[in-house]
């Protein structure tokens, strides 16, 4: 058996095969937002992005957010393969959660009562996604806090026909798991508009590992529901105006720690989405407004204890984009955020930011210059300025081009409202940690083969940590790393694809739950006009894990394997509909993803859509 499965990896590693709908590196003449907040050519863009459309994440197999961002180079989640409803981290080149700021709809999420302000994925449904662009470096130029290592900007549905059209969904899979999605969309007039709704619910497996022998560790089951709507209104051909609404609830069951059952400890979740995006265009440019409300109601129990918090987060953007002439273009804006968070019987903590940016793009023929700057106004901790220089070049060879790239930029995370004002150790007086990044790299483009190869460097300084209390220390941590992403589109039906990430810290710290080498593949044949199947492969390194041991109150650190999962997926359309089956982890690999908790092994899921228009 496991010479079976090392011959399909090197197989898979050397000619990838998948089809033009797989997981994939961004190609040329794509169109992508994130790199600077408006829509650019990516051979006009001198960033790294890896952007994951709707077709491509129904061709993944993949069942949450979590699933698909683990898939893109330079990306290691955490969590995503225990129970349904397992905590969830994301490590973006070697980058703790919290330097990884996630976007929704173009707007900064986070949770404002979270010990480092990060956004819960488990809050997303997968099914409401329309795209997933991943951009990697610092970008607290254009996003401001928390963008040091790289920017998650996940692009949820919209309408996108003139007539009224829908879909509905039902999968049922392994652990009694059962997902459900609704929705309809269109426009008449003036008005567009789109209404979806999804449910989840898994028994799931126990979170903690037995090694007691008792076999009586209880399920840690998951339940969640999702709600989104939007409208649009086009008053004429410059301006417009759209709502947003969406609501997210979830409940799990997790254990008390690694190795240790549980069977009442809980978490709730309960989040509230409110905006208003109005736009004006003119000959030369535009405007555009995001006013945002999002709350964000949290319930635990664990150890007996119940602990409650409420967040909220405001915020206004204004964009402007603005032609310069015919080489140079202007982006630049105003964000204001406002968060607090409060606890039963305690006053309410806030502060706010106000930060205006600008970035100059100069674009003359095939050479492209980003220059920009932040200032970042804290309402405690004063002010601090960012700023980024981006450089690119595409060559022109006949068939074969080759775009060269590089930036450095610096960054920042502000301290979070729990570390600045909470019950444990806060301390008012805290500084923003910072960061500078640089990378270089380039992509090539040679009829229908592509190959990307990026260095990057990042060194984080003024870290928060707590010993007393939270503290500004004088630690730096440098990392490094490479990247490799190639394909080849062979013919309609074929293309060949890989990718292989490099990460390692260059000073003492050890680089926890994040391996040194990683590298997946996809082998997708389309059998037939209505048939696609695919064999997708990952192996993820050796890394060192930790955990708290609650029996000796001691944390405890273990060598966590190296392991490889292949995963299989078919499709297939009839009419309106779409047949949908998978298995995971075909060769049931027996692996430790978190120490001390159950990863999952062979598992099942099947599903039916129906689509009209």
């Amino acid at each position: 058996m496991r010479k079976l499965q090392l011959f399909i990896a090197l197989a898979c590693l050397g000619w990838t095969v998948k089809a033009q709908d797989s997981l994939k590196s961004v190609q040329l003449d794509e169109v992508v937002v994130t790199g600077t907040k408006s829509e650019v050519p990516v051979e006009k863009s001198g960033k790294s992005i890896f952007k994951v459309t709707r077709k491509e994440i129904e061709a993944s197999g993949a069942s949450t957010v979590a699933d698909v961002l683990n898939q893109v180079p330079g990306v290691q989640m955490d969590g995503n393969f225990g129970t349904p409803g397992t905590n969830i981290d994301y490590f973006v080149r070697g980058a703790s959660s919290k330097r990884t700021l996630v976007l929704i709809d173009g707007v900064p999420f986070n949770d404002a009562s979270g010990i480092d302000q990060t956004y819960d994925l488990r809050l997303l449904n997968l099914d409401q996604v329309e795209s997933i662009e991943v951009l990697k470096g610092g970008l607290s130029t254009l996003y401001g806090t928390g963008a040091a290592a790289g920017v998650i900007n996940i692009q949820l549905k919209k309408a996108n026909t003139d007539r009224l059209a829908g879909q509905a969904n039902a999968e049922y899979g392994s652990f009694n798991t059962f997902k459900g999605n609704v929705g309809v969309y269109g426009s008449k007039n003036k008005v567009s508009y789109l209404l979806n709704g999804g449910y989840n619910k898994s028994n799931g497996f126990s979170a903690a590992k037995d090694e007691s022998g008792s076999n009586n560790f209880d399920e840690d089951g998951f339940e969640g529901f999702n709600f989104l709507g939007k409208a649009d209104y086009q008053f004429n051909n410059a301006f417009s105006v759209g709502f947003t609404g969406g609501y997210d609830q979830f409940e799990n069951e997790f254990d008390v720690g690694a190795f240790t059952d549980s069977e009442t400890n809980f978490s709730e979740y309960k989040q509230v989405r409110l905006g208003i995006r109005p736009s004006y265009k003119w000959n030369s440019g535009g405007i555009k407004g995001n006013l945002f409300m999002n709350n964000l109601d949290r319930i635990f129990e664990s150890f007996g204890t119940l602990s409650e918090y409420d967040a909220e987060n405001y915020q206004i953007d204004l964009l402007i984009n603005q032609n310069l002439g015919d080489q140079v273009k202007l982006i630049g804006g105003l964000n204001y955020q406002k968060l607090s968070y409060s606890q039963p019987g305690t006053e309410q903590e806030s502060f706010n930011m106000i930060d205006p940016y600008v970035t100059f793009i100069y674009d003359q023929n095939n050479f492209n210059m980003q220059i920009g700057g932040r200032l970042n106004v804290h309402s405690d901790y004063g002010s601090n300025f960012v700023y980024n220089l981006n450089p690119s070049y595409l060559f022109e060879l006949n068939d074969f081009e080759v775009k060269v790239f590089g930036s450095y930029a610096t960054a920042f995370i502000s301290p979070s409202l729990f570390q600045l004002f909470g019950p444990f150790g806060p301390n008012p007086e805290l500084k923003p940690e910072e960061s500078q990044s640089a990378e270089f790299g380039a992509t090539a483009y040679l009829n229908r083969i592509q190959f990307d190869a990026v260095y990057f460097y990042r060194n984080d300084e003024n870290m928060i940590i707590y010993t007393a209390q939270y503290e500004n220390s004088g630690e730096e941590i440098e990392t490094d790393g490479l990247e490799i992403v190639s394909s080849f589109d062979v013919s309609s039906k074929f293309s060949i694809s890989g990718n292989y990430t490099f990460t390692r810290r260059l000073n003492d710290e050890v680089l926890y739950r994040i391996p040194a080498h990683k590298y997946g593949a996809n082998l997708s044949f389309k059998a037939s006009a209505n048939l696609t199947t695919s064999i997708s492969y990952l192996h993820t390194g050796e890394r060192p894990l930790r955990y708290f041991d609650n029996s000796s109150f001691v944390t405890q650190e273990v060598n966590g394997k190296s392991f490889d999962l292949f995963d299989f997926t078919a499709t297939y359309d009839w009419n309106n509909f779409t047949l949908t089956g998978s298995v995971r982890n075909i060769f049931d690999a027996d692996y430790q993803a978190i120490a001390g908790f159950n990863s999952v092994g062979r598992n099942y899921r099947i599903g039916v859509k129906y689509s009209f228009n």
